[in-house]
């Protein structure tokens, strides 16, 4: 599951000239180390992230090859994907995670020279045959509801708002998680669920943030949403890699992320 991309995460426009507009691109990954070091492109940029900021990480290479001829490889996962190919031998420059604490362990252990805060993450319920004003629009209806994967910060998220408006008692039964393969979103857009919790920023990049039936979860109802980065020690030694580090906090970047929905 490493290398494969959830169907929703080929954001890019078909017009696209960008390597990064292709389905399932992950740049060139030999099988071995050895080849991997001999064949990669010297000025590749080499990014693990979580998948739940895939697309807008995508978002933000984009403009930044509108302006930059650097080349980028990216592996979506998870904190323990990110270790399992450390071992196998693959080298990261930027590490990106939906938690803060992951990126902060880099840190600690010497493995990256600096660790900070991205974006702030935010929440949103679904459901497309209601007007949702509030989370008692849960009580509307029998169905099952939609969570994501149980390794999402996202799905702890929304337990604690059905928790903090008493209602995880009382909708435990109709909870239905998804797997790492399922997607959320398409379920809910074809009527095979009725309604979810899902990011926000995966409701802005499908339209339908704007509309009656979906509602923004107030931030302080549940756990901040506190996604990092990670400069490790292999990309600060490279000028290209520091360059984009640059230019994901700065003026431009933080405006792609503001306009995905995040905070």
């Amino acid at each position: 599951m490493l290398l494969a991309l959830p169907a929703w995460a080929n954001p890019m426009h078909s017009e696209s000239k960008l390597p990064m507009s292709q389905f399932n691109f992950q740049g060139y990954v030999p099988e071995s180390k050895e080849s991997r070091n001999k064949d990669e492109d010297p000025n590749l940029i080499r990014i693990h992230v979580d998948p739940d900021l895939y697309w807008v990480l995508n978002k933000v290479i984009d403009n930044y090859q509108l302006e930059h001829s650097s080349p980028f490889r990216i592996h979506q996962g998870k904190g323990d994907d990110h270790s399992n190919l450390l071992d196998d031998g693959y080298t990261f420059d930027l590490v990106i995670s939906a938690e803060m604490d992951y990126v902060q362990s880099l840190y600690n252990s010497k493995a990256a020279t600096q660790a900070q805060v991205l974006a702030i993450g935010r929440l949103g319920l679904w459901a497309p045959r209601e007007t949702v004003r509030s989370t008692s629009v849960i009580t509307l209806q029998t169905g099952a509801i939609g969570l994501m994967p149980e390794d999402s910060v996202y799905h702890r998220a929304a337990l604690e708002v059905l928790e903090r408006h008493e209602l995880d008692k009382k909708v435990k039964k109709r909870l239905k998680t998804m797997t790492a393969s399922q997607d959320l979103y398409a379920q809910i857009q074809e009527n095979e669920i009725p309604m979810g919790f899902l990011p926000w920023n995966r409701l802005v990049q499908g339209g339908v943030s704007q509309r009656r039936e979906v509602l923004k979860l107030k931030a302080e109802h549940h756990s901040a949403l506190v996604h990092g980065i990670a400069l490790t020690n292999a990309g600060n030694a490279r000028e290209e890699v520091k360059d984009f580090w640059r230019y994901i906090h700065g003026a431009k970047g933080k405006a792609v992320f503001k306009a995905a929905g995040f905070d």
